[in-house]
């Protein structure tokens, strides 16, 4: 395969636009942890991206932090720039999505799909065109697709068209890192996404310091691997 030949890699460096804290959602640190141990392992700039309000409801989530203050919050500890976005979800074939946190709009919006949030009804291409709708509709806000590989819905998903479709509109994808650690992530639909998309984020998707540190690292080197230059 043609790998990254005309592949731009939006975050080579020390950013990682895809994390998770207990505060709002399901990883097991804190905020204050997360931007500690950010500063402390070299990254220059995070966004921790809990999950939209969908999903908790949907996994019986809760939240430790209120959400509406968040506007209040500055970074008193080190020199990591901070944002505070939402990883939005994916409702149904239509393209409806959930892109809020307690009612707060996102400053940097991750669109996923996620087990429980959406439902397969009728048939395994609901996600495909579901994705497709979304992005057609919401393109302007979408950062990024997040996880599109991951082994739950690569049977659902037909890649090179959810790829296409975020080429024409200009959203770009996501390599996840956290996926490629703990095994789910579908490495066909990985190869088909190096060699087709545009745009790509490198992220962790952490939900643990461990993942923090070791995650971008692990899908750098499966790039690296690949023959793809990093820069």
């Amino acid at each position: 395969m043609n790998y990254g030949a005309s592949m731009n890699i939006i975050n080579p460096g020390k950013e990682d636009y895809h994390m998770h804290s207990m505060n709002y959602s399901d990883g097991m640190n804190s905020v204050f942890e997360i931007v500690y141990f950010a500063g402390k392992i070299g990254l220059n700039k995070i966004a921790i991206t809990d999950h939209s309000q969908a999903c908790l409801d949907a996994k019986g989530k809760c939240r430790v932090s209120g959400r509406d203050n968040i506007n209040r919050w500055k970074n008193e500890i080190n020199d990591v720039e901070v944002i505070f976005g939402v990883e939005g979800d994916l409702l149904n074939e239509e393209g409806d999505i959930c892109d809020h946190l307690s009612d707060e709009p996102a400053e940097f919006l991750i669109l996923s799909a996620h087990p429980k949030v959406y439902q397969l009804q009728s048939s395994k291409d609901t996600i495909t065109k579901g994705y497709l709708n979304a992005i057609k509709q919401y393109h302007k806000k979408i950062a990024f697709i997040g996880h599109p590989c991951i082994k739950h819905f690569s049977d659902a998903v037909d890649i090179k068209e959810v790829i296409k479709a975020a080429n024409d509109y200009g959203v770009a994808m996501e390599i996840n890192g956290a996926n490629m650690m703990n095994n789910r992530t579908d490495m066909a639909n990985l190869d088909i996404l190096l060699e087709r998309a545009d745009r790509v984020y490198v992220n962790s998707d952490a939900h643990t310091l461990h993942e923090l540190k070791h995650a971008r690292e692990k899908a750098f080197e499966v790039l690296r691997e690949k023959g793809i230059k990093l820069g």
